[in-house]
Formats: C-alpha cells, structure tokens, sequence
C-alpha cells in the first residue's frame, strides 16, 4: 500500500496492521524523520527490541531467518535495514510472504531514490500489510509548512517575512531544513528572532559560496570549486539550482529594466563580477540559461544519483563559455 505525505499522519495512528514498510525518497531528512516516527509509534504499541542490520550481518545471515528471528526480551523486533550502507539486497522468492506473516518480525527499510519498476516499490504497494512511503523534497508551498511545524516543536519565534525568506534560500531537503531550524532555536534561546537575526544565522559561508557560485559563471572557472565546498558541507544540490535560477531571473529583470546601478541587497563585493555579466549576456541568451536550469532541476530530481554530475557539467560548461 502505497501511503502519500497528506495521508502520514492518519497512516502512523494505524500502524498495528502493517508488517513491512519501505520508506524510500531524495529527500533523505524526510526518510529519516519518518523512519523514525514509525519506530517510535510501534514501540509505543509494543515491547519491541530493534535490530539495525548491517552488511556483515546479512554475510553471516539468512534475511528470512533475521526476520522470524526471537528475542527472549520481547515478543517482536523491529529490523531495520538502510540500504544506503548495503551493498546489495538480495531477495529470496519469500521474502514478501515473509514480511508478511503475523508471525514476522516487523521491516523497516529506508532507501535513497527507487524506481516505481523496483522490485521493492512494486511489492510493497501490492500488499495490504506492507506499507511503502515515498519522501520526495518539498515544494515551495510544504517547505513554508515545515519550517512551521519545526519552528513550533524547537519553540522558535519568527514572524512571515523570516518564514518566506527561509523558504526560499533553504530549498526543499528537510533535513537542512530542520538543522537550520534548530540552530535558530538555539540562537533565540525561546525570544523572538527578528528578521536581521535570521540573515545573519543563516546567511552563513554557504550563501557566500552559493553567491560565488552564481557571479563566477563567465567569469571565471572557479563555479564548480565553490559548487564542491557546498556539497562538502551537507548541502541539498536543489538549493545551488534554484540560486542560480534567482540570480539569471535578476540579471534578465537588470537587462529588461536597462537600470545602471545594482539595488542594496546586492553586498558591493559581488557587484564588478555581476556588471560584467549583465554586460557580457543578452537578454536572449539570459532567458536561454534560465531554460536550460529549469531542465536541469527537472533531469537532477529525476536522476537523482547522477544529480552532481549533472550539475557540475553545466557549471563546467557556462564557466568556459
């Protein structure tokens, strides 16, 4: 059974019905965050004990023979397998009528990005016992939803122009998102955080790459460098694309308004590599650019594992231009 984001919260209060669940996604916050949720849930419901599996273990073991598997401290456990550090998963032919039974212990399997055609999807969709919770990145709506929910569990305090701007430079990982989040919380101790306090908090070496990333383009060769310090830091790479998306879309707004000096907002250390941008790019090539980002957020969100590669060729290929 397939369960959808706006169906979670009904799904978790019925969780006694459910024997496996795969838990599968991009967005590897909202596969954790969830994951958990559901562990937390079963082990509310019973005695539970909770078996992590790692690749020696399924060397050394039959996966049919873990998951009938006792412990004399509790009737079931849960065993949970992150197949972000398996090398493979095999699977025996009852491995689905396994997970199945009442007499099972319970699975829970967290993944990256899986096709609909993956075995796993399919099966899992197929059983009523077995539920299967696809975790795709926020959307520009979610996202303001979520840093709303973190900001209430962290006890933050911000007011909507905060809120609008987070969504916005934060892109849609949720686990960047509840990071952020939580450093603010820290930050503001349970007082209100003004606006100001949220740009520097978050305005951080990162929005400083994420900024060289975008002046740098025609400029010079140094894009994909500064593209690597983001990703070295944890970053979701949706955030690089919809940044350069912004800054096209100011350079198309400069050109089309024919205005000759850059508003405030722009810190006076970007603006010689953004004049000769602006001077450098028609207006035509700029909207062809900003096409051409726009099919790269849709070819990395579909290829999620080749995303880097993906985004480093066009970096690459607009620093040499």
């Amino acid at each position: 059974m397939i369960v959808k984001n706006n169906d979670f919260k009904e799904f978790i209060e019925g969780l006694k019905i459910y024997t496996g669940f795969l838990i599968y996604g991009p967005d590897k916050g909202k596969v954790k965050e969830k994951a958990t949720q559901v562990i937390e849930k079963l082990k509310l419901e019973h005695s539970l004990s909770i078996i992590k599996v790692s690749q020696e273990d399924l060397e050394k073991n039959n996966l049919i023979d873990l998951i009938y598997q006792k412990n004399i401290f509790s009737k079931k456990s849960i065993i949970s397998i992150d197949l972000d550090f398996i090398y493979s998963l095999k699977l025996e032919e009852k491995f689905f009528s396994s997970i199945s039974s009442n007499e099972a212990n319970y699975i829970l399997i967290e993944a990256g990005n899986l096709n609909k055609s993956d075995t796993l999807v399919k099966d899992f969709i197929k059983s009523k016992m077995l539920a299967c919770i696809p975790c795709y990145h926020d959307t520009e709506h979610s996202i303001k939803e979520t840093i709303k929910d973190y900001s209430k569990k962290f006890n933050l305090k911000i007011d909507n122009d905060s809120i609008i701007y987070l969504s916005n430079s934060l892109g849609s990982d949720k686990l960047l998102t509840f990071q952020e989040i939580k450093k603010l919380s820290i930050y503001g101790n349970g007082e209100h955080v003004s606006y100001n306090d949220v740009l520097h908090a978050v305005g951080d070496s990162s929005l400083i790459n994420i900024n060289k990333i975008c002046d740098h383009l025609f400029n010079s060769n140094k894009a994909p460098y500064f593209y690597e310090k983001i990703m070295e830091a944890g970053h979701n790479n949706i955030i690089v694309i919809r940044s350069l998306l912004k800054h096209f879309y100011f350079l198309l707004n400069v050109k089309e308004r024919d205005e000759v000096n850059l508003p405030q907002s722009i810190h006076f250390s970007r603006h010689n590599l953004i004049k000769k941008q602006i001077n450098h790019l028609s207006k035509d090539k700029i909207k062809k650019i900003i096409y051409n980002i726009h099919e790269l957020e849709k070819k990395s969100k579909e290829q999620y594992n080749l995303a880097n590669t993906l985004i480093k060729k066009f970096l690459l290929y607009y620093s040499l231009v």
